[in-house]
């Protein structure tokens, strides 16, 4: 690494990404194959934006506690008696264990493991057993208490977001793209019935790629392909950070599912069709006229990668037991469709070992959005300092 970067300034396979689209190629192999430079995208990419952290149903309750992982970081979501959902740093201001391990219900304190510094679920410190020797107890009420550090988060529908440097823009704005093309939807009444998880073999931007590119459905997904074929399908388009593309779906065969009622819609011509989303770094989604599914990559390891989906029906009334069949059948395709991507882009990773692999070429049609994603990447990680993604530099 030179100057901060995975690759010297100027570097011919960076050149290459910005090329005319039909002499342009990919990432070079090292932006999924080495440590230091997944530690640097965990710093300029997940901590300097929004990344997806939880879902609101997995702390349904106050006293409901949910560590997860953000840019590399512990963190730790709790649902306050004041029905308020925070997130801290999942680490005791004493010595810097990690507080909370797995999800818990029910918890009014927060309790360090090591030494029994408690903290209230509003990040308070409560109490600091014989911090000052003895049989003396500190009840920890005063200025110089140290409490749990907060981490900036905001929440959309299910979905909670946090910003671990607290420099990025609002997350309405961070998701404006979104909202614009989204408007004649109904999610408000969205229902979870489930969740699928895959561990993947991969790094978390092949995850991404795939999902925002559209080629590989007719070769790929043959049920996929039977809802809408390649003629119905639009090349993806993009805005800044925002990925997004389109379908029809073919009157014969509108639903993955079995007879699930529609999300209220304002204009019926959205019922014959299919959107999907990249918001990077890390949270996509896709609305049928039925379901929502979300698709979450969280980087374990260059070469490793936790995907998590998340389903959603439209509103009580597909909750209920007459449309068990059908929810069950959505869960089924989805995890039929993603295991057929799993052993493609594990193949992918494999590919980009090889010394022969130059980076690729891109179709002129449908891989610009796959180019853009490989932008801001590079723009992320080739700034001399930190920066905000997503916004263009000074000058």
């Amino acid at each position: 690494m030179q100057n901060g970067t995975p690759w010297p300034a100027g570097d011919a396979d960076f050149a290459r990404i910005n090329l005319p689209i039909d002499q342009a190629g990919g990432l070079p192999s090292i932006a999924y194959t080495d440590p230091a430079w997944l530690a640097l995208e965990q710093d300029r990419l997940f901590a300097a934006s929004w990344s997806f952290a939880g879902c609101v149903h997995d702390l349904a309750q106050p006293g409901d506690v949910l560590p997860v992982v953000v840019a590399g970081s512990p963190v730790v979501l709790i649902h306050g008696e004041d029905g308020v959902i925070r997130a801290f740093h999942n680490v005791c201001r004493h010595r810097g264990t990690v507080l909370v391990d797995r999800p818990e219900r029910g918890r009014h304190l927060i309790t360090c493991p090591y030494h029994a510094w408690a903290y209230g679920l509003d990040g308070r410190l409560r109490s600091r057993p014989h911090f000052f020797g003895g049989e003396k107890h500190d009840r920890a009420d005063g200025a110089d208490a140290p409490g749990l550090v907060p981490v900036r988060s905001e929440i959309w529908l299910d979905w909670i977001f946090v910003n671990l440097s607290g420099k990025a823009p609002e997350l309405a704005e961070h998701l404006g793209p979104v909202h614009a093309r989204i408007a004649g939807y109904n999610l408000s009444g969205m229902r979870h019935c489930g969740t699928l998880a895959f561990d993947i073999k991969t790094n978390w931007k092949f995850g991404f790629e795939n999902y925002i590119e559209p080629y590989h459905v007719f070769a790929t997904h043959k049920r996929l392909n039977d809802v809408a074929n390649m003629a119905d399908r639009r090349a993806p388009e993009f805005e800044r950070h925002v990925l997004w593309c389109s379908y029809r779906i073919k009157p014969t065969n509108q639903d993955l599912s079995v007879g699930l009622p529609y999300f209220p819609m304002k204009d019926p011509a959205i019922g014959r069709r299919g959107l999907w989303f990249v918001v990077m770094p890390n949270f996509a989604f896709e609305i049928f006229p039925d379901h929502v599914v979300t698709f979450i990559c969280t980087p374990l390891a260059p070469d490793r990668t936790h995907e998590r989906l998340d389903i959603y029906v439209a509103g009580d009334a597909a909750m209920d037991e007459r449309h068990a069949d059908g929810r069950q059948a959505l869960l089924d395709a989805w995890r039929e469709i993603n295991g057929e991507d799993v052993g493609i882009i594990e193949r992918m990773q494999q590919g980009r070992l090889s010394r022969g692999f130059d980076g690729g070429r891109f179709s002129p049609y449908w891989d610009e959005a796959v180019r853009h994603i490989a932008r801001l990447v590079t723009e992320a990680m080739t700034a001399p300092t930190a920066w905000v993604p997503w916004t263009p530099r000074p000058g």
